[in-house]
């Protein structure tokens, strides 16, 4: 198994610290966790990662779907858009970026196991 380099966008703690441990338990390494989709942007500009787990609703005036559709302009790793609203405008916005998965609040071992599996870094690399 390659190990995966993944970066977790969520601005609600808990659920940040559950992320990174789901991600940690199938054996990838978070390498930073940010609250913002501008620390998000910010953070894929400056180093290389295979994975964002982009929650979609944040605080700050920039979405995650935003925050990916700027990272889009400069790389092409792809976003699993976690989140607590799974209405069709929303999933369709995402659709539009480089979306690997949309899943539905919390998620769970087997499910984030299945789709980052399916991740191939060196097809980008």
């Amino acid at each position: 198994m390659v190990v995966k380099k993944v970066l977790i966008v969520e601005d609600d703690l808990i659920l940040s610290m559950l992320n990174k441990r789901l991600v940690e338990l199938l054996g990838h390494k978070v390498v930073k966790c940010v609250k913002s989709g501008e620390e998000a942007v910010e953070y894929t500009k400056e180093n290389k990662i295979d994975l964002i787990l982009m929650d979609v609703r944040l605080k700050n005036e920039m979405d995650g779907i935003s925050a990916m559709t700027e990272i889009s302009k400069f790389c092409e790793t792809p976003a699993i858009y976690i989140t607590g609203n799974s209405d069709r405008e929303t999933r369709e916005r995402a659709e539009k970026t480089n979306m690997l998965a949309f899943c539905v609040k919390p998620v769970n071992y087997d499910e984030l196991e299945k789709i980052i599996g399916n991740v191939n870094v060196e097809e980008r690399a």
